[in-house]
């Protein structure tokens, strides 16, 4: 179909040349007499040249992809100044605004065996930010192996890497958002998967090494972090039922700057953060593990998929925050790197969705649930007892979220979507009962 498309332009292409041909050059036929006249010679080798040209532009343009797309949404939260990650912190005084959340434009330049990929976002604050920047060659014998370089999405579960145009829900998780801050990473990706023409072709592995500060940080030691992501991808012959099972690796870190480093420990049956004497120079442990699964079946009611995703491990970090650092942990003078302490915390969370297509309309029903612990050797009641230095970063949330999506085109939808969010009561000043902090989104997107 592409290759009959591409010979329509170019015959398009042919006639509005030899129809601004001057008086002198056109050819008139009479229909009665039913006689052809030939073309000179010299006018028949310029046209062919034009056409040669004009198949050789069109060759170079169907490379080239350009796309993007721009979310305007209206949110309401239930109280002023709240912190969500429902697309950031509302200000002080505000419980009410307008967003452009992301407003995209990708390039993309498509060889046989390589491609480059160049994508910003740019968004109301007016600094464009910098998404996507890499490569990807693919070995031309086999085609088993591909080596990926750049800035691009870190190869960890499902969620990180599904589009935010495609997603169900306004935003990734807590939990995503707070170990994978802006999903992306600086470094390089081997991926081994076999052509679609094998029969081995549903395996796929992501494998790659990474900064490990995330996109906008300058890497500030000389540890690499590993993450893997290995997954199985089977349709029944239909294509009514499709099935994808995932396992995924991240082993990374970050160097002490001093020899402070806080873990949890039980004294005189208090769970509490007690001092460990690292070296200075030691590597602070961030490790992750994860299993991910998703099952769709088309039936007469629609489209009924589930996506569920489960992630563990330890987490270093701040006294006050339990997200992953982009730049060296300072302590008390905030210069120096004197006195600098790290918080070592073992980690859980999860999110499920399910998700309804209302029979062959363009309407579809999302509910998701998703919740992050991170710290799981301490909860309730145990979190802010004085001399456990426990903080807000060790609160447990959990949100359900309950939305509606209108396709109008393929270009456009809308979307409706509730975030309840709870958090665990505790012995902390704000945190001894549920905050109300649930947040309405309404947002119109287009993509093209």
């Amino acid at each position: 179909m592409k290759s009959l498309k591409n010979k329509w332009l170019v015959a398009l292409a042919c006639l509005l040349y030899l129809s601004a041909l001057s008086p002198a050059h056109a050819q008139i036929v009479d229909p009665d007499q039913q006689t052809t006249k030939f073309v000179d010679p010299e006018q028949q080798d310029s046209t062919q040249s034009t056409i040669a040209k004009l198949y050789q532009d069109v060759e170079i343009m169907k490379k080239l992809k350009v796309s993007g797309y721009m979310q305007a949404e209206y949110q309401v939260a239930d109280s002023s100044g709240i912190k969500s990650f429902a697309g950031g912190d509302f200000p002080t005084y505000e419980d009410k605004r307008f967003l452009l959340r992301r407003a995209r434009l990708k390039i993309a330049w498509y060889n046989i065996h390589s491609s480059y990929v160049f994508q910003i976002d740019a968004v109301e604050n007016g600094v464009p930010s910098l998404k996507d920047a890499y490569f990807k060659y693919t070995d031309p014998y086999l085609e088993l192996f591909s080596i990926t370089a750049g800035v691009f999405n870190r190869s960890f579960g499902y969620e990180i890497g599904y589009s935010s145009s495609d997603r169900e829900a306004p935003e990734r998780g807590r939990m995503s958002q707070i170990i994978f801050p802006n999903e992306r990473d600086l470094g390089f990706m081997v991926t081994v998967q076999a052509p679609k023409t094998s029969r081995w072709s549903f395996l796929k592995l992501d494998a790659g090494l990474v900064s490990g500060t995330g996109v906008g940080a300058k890497e500030f030691d000389k540890k690499k972090d590993f993450v893997s992501h290995l997954s199985i991808n089977k349709s029944s012959n239909n294509e009514k039922i499709k099935i994808g099972l995932g396992a995924s690796l991240y082993d990374g870190g970050f160097v002490l700057i001093n020899d402070t480093v806080y873990t949890m420990n039980i004294v005189n049956d208090t769970t509490k953060f007690i001092v460990e004497n690292d070296k200075i120079g030691d590597f602070s442990k961030r490790t992750y593990y994860g299993l991910d699964a998703q099952v769709s079946i088309d039936w007469v009611g629609g489209i009924t998929t589930i996506r569920a995703e489960y992630i563990a491990g330890t987490q270093p970090s701040t006294a006050t925050d339990s997200k992953s650092i982009s730049v060296p942990i300072y302590g008390a003078d905030g210069k120096t790197g004197v006195g600098a302490y790290a918080y070592n915390r073992k980690f859980n969370g999860a999110y499920f969705y399910f998700l309804q297509n209302i029979g062959q309309s363009k309407a579809q029903l999302v509910v998701k649930y998703d919740w992050y612990d991170p710290n799981t050797e301490v909860s309730g009641n145990q979190i802010g007892i004085t001399g456990t230095k426990t903080s807000s970063a060790d609160v447990k949330f959990t949100t359900l979220g309950l939305g509606a999506i209108w396709r109008f085109d393929q270009n456009m939808k809308f979307m409706a979507y509730y975030d309840i969010v709870k958090n665990e009561s505790t012995q902390l000043k704000g945190f001894t009962q549920d905050i109300k902090d649930n947040v309405l989104t309404l947002r119109l997107q287009y993509r093209f």
